[in-house]
């Protein structure tokens, strides 16, 4: 079984896999490393463990965390990077500033289609990015944006009298024209989520021939299922379930 583990800006998220199929997660704030500790201490009583793999992109945390790892569970857990061996081509322009996340959902995405189509996939969360991977193996890039909360906070930041609006106040279907401020703010929060991404996917579709699918998945997706004009697949853990074909690769070239 493997033990995933992906640290992202704002949580961390833990799986355990037995094969393809994950039978337990956990995850906590990125900031609390003791929480972060204890979890980990908290899978070292499975004896059944036999790989590690870690996506992240908070290289500070990474670095504890690996040395955690090297220490209760005796095993030298990959940590995913450009330099990996991958069963997709990073065909970009520098491959060492692409984040060990966006690398993990092109591998789901290439795989989980069996490599027959074309493959966007779109991860909303603190950043939102949209990554374009070719039936062929060829990861080309993406679009990297702010996240949903990430504009909220600049927003609260960068005005003098506009508030906050957190996770809690926000609703899937919110109207488009908000009739006192906290909702326009609502309103440009999501439905400019919703417009960008629904004018990303169309664009893609113009500009790369060929059938394309596309993966919705990330902390903030819930916002668009079933709001948005374009057909597409949505599932939970795509980096998680990324990282764990590549440590698989790793170990036997196989993805499952």
């Amino acid at each position: 079984m493997n033990l995933l583990i992906d640290i992202g800006n704002s949580f961390t998220h833990f799986a355990v896999f037995n094969g393809i199929k994950i039978i337990k997660q956990k995850h906590c704030p990125t900031g609390s490393l003791k929480e972060l500790l204890t979890t980990l201490k908290y899978y070292s009583n499975d004896v059944k463990i036999s790989g590690i793999g870690i996506s992240s992109v908070v290289p500070k945390v990474e670095k504890t965390l690996s040395k955690t790892i090297r220490n209760i569970f005796k095993i030298n857990p990959l940590t995913v990077n450009y330099k990996s061996k991958l069963p997709i081509k990073l065909k970009v322009k520098y491959p060492f500033t692409v984040g060990a996340d966006r690398i993990c959902n092109a591998v789901f995405g290439y795989l989980s289609q069996n490599k027959k189509t074309n493959v966007l996939v779109i991860d909303l969360g603190t950043a939102n990015t949209y990554d374009l991977i070719l039936k062929n193996g060829d990861f080309i890039g993406g679009i990297i944006a702010p996240g949903i909360m990430t504009s909220s906070k600049a927003l609260k930041v960068q005005t003098a009298a506009l508030p906050f609006i957190g996770y809690n106040k926000l609703k899937p279907n919110t109207p488009l024209i908000g009739k006192f401020t906290e909702e326009a703010i609502r309103s440009g929060l999501i439905n400019y989520m919703k417009f960008a991404t629904e004018g990303i996917v169309n664009a893609v579709r113009k500009q790369y021939s060929g059938k394309l699918t596309v993966i919705l998945t990330g902390g903030s997706s819930f916002l668009l299922k079933n709001n948005v004009n374009f057909k597409y697949i949505y599932r939970e853990n795509t980096v998680l379930e990324g990282l764990n074909f590549i440590l698989n690769y790793q170990k036997n070239n196989s993805f499952y």
